[in-house]
């Protein structure tokens, strides 16, 4: 995506400090997305003044005002939803893409994008709501695969596996040092609070995922079956699974693996191969395995989660119309 006047974006990304914010900056960076201003920013600096992507260091600015903001093409919101809200509340200018969308309901003042699922006509349609919103990274992918498998009717069900990256860096410190006590048999839990390392278990962050995601899958799919989600928040510190329940399609007989293996962002592997969370870490695509049971299918999806969610973002920026900046 170009500016206005042929050159390339002014790029801010808020909360660069965060997990999928430090995973915006490094995908710029690497990818071919040009800008001819990269500025990282955070709501709360803290002692950290710069970040390192590869051999390049980057100052980060504290964010204080939505009119910081004012003079870039695109901002990118990697920040908390309160914060997200503000800045959009403000209307400071450039397109905004906010990725605190992923835990909450569609909007209709916000369109809900992804790849594969939304076209890119239908992207520049959209870009005088100058906002635009990301899913969650587990409504992209049960999305992604009903659109592969052309389901859009009956009754899915899902359930993901959270690893502690869902939450951020704070979380994954957490279940780091949560893990590390248990082992030495000195965990000492704070009232209210819950124990991470080694448990599953699902919380009230989970319980409102759980909805947002079905509703989320819905809409970007727009004719959509019934779906069902449940959130679990599991002991991995990066990283989420998701298994997918399908009845038995007559459209997709014989051919779940073929379908699968032709979507864009998925990675399918053989029936039976072992399979696990940590595969995917660091990777692009959705990786899929296909088990095939009496009473329908069952697809085990791993994903990186903070990944994804950078993916998704990146997505609309490069897919922006060159006068949208």
């Amino acid at each position: 995506m170009a500016a206005g006047g042929g050159r390339e974006p002014r790029v801010a990304v808020a909360g660069a400090t965060g997990a999928v914010g430090g995973q915006l900056l490094e995908l710029i960076l690497s990818r071919s997305f040009l800008t001819s201003e990269l500025h990282p920013f955070a709501s709360d600096a803290g002692e950290a003044t710069t970040v390192d992507i590869g051999e390049e260091h980057h100052v980060v600015h504290r964010l204080e005002s939505p009119a910081q903001l004012n003079r870039f093409d695109i901002v990118f919101l990697a920040v908390p939803e309160r914060i997200a809200q503000e800045i959009i509340a403000a209307r400071p200018g450039p397109a905004l893409i906010d990725l605190s969308a992923a835990t909450r309901a569609p909007a209709p003042a916000m369109p809900l994008v992804a790849p594969g699922l939304t076209t890119r006509a239908r992207l520049s349609e959209l870009q005088h709501a100058r906002v635009f919103a990301t899913p969650h990274p587990a409504a992209h992918a049960i999305a992604t695969c009903l659109r592969a498998l052309e389901i859009d009717s009956g009754f899915v069900s899902a359930v993901l596996l959270q690893g502690a990256s869902a939450g951020g860096r704070d979380r994954i410190a957490a279940a780091i040092e949560q893990s590390t006590d248990l082992l030495s048999g000195r965990l000492s839990l704070e009232e209210q609070e819950v124990q991470r390392g080694f448990n599953l278990f699902i919380h009230r962050e989970e319980s409102l995922a759980q909805e947002v995601i079905s509703l989320q899958a819905s809409q970007l799919l727009g004719r959509a079956p019934q779906i069902m989600t449940s959130a679990v928040a599991a002991p991995v510190l990066h990283g989420a699974g998701l298994v997918i329940h399908l009845p038995a399609a007559p459209k997709a007989a014989g051919r779940v693996q073929e379908m699968l293996r032709a979507a864009p962002g998925l990675l399918t592997v053989e029936a039976g191969e072992p399979l696990g969370i940590a595969d995917a870490v660091g990777q692009d695509a959705i990786i899929v395995r296909v088990d095939h049971r009496l009473e329908g299918v069952a697809l085990w999806c791993v994903f990186d989660n903070t990944r994804l969610a950078a993916l998704l973002a990146l997505w609309i920026a490069e897919n922006l119309p060159a006068d949208s900046g």
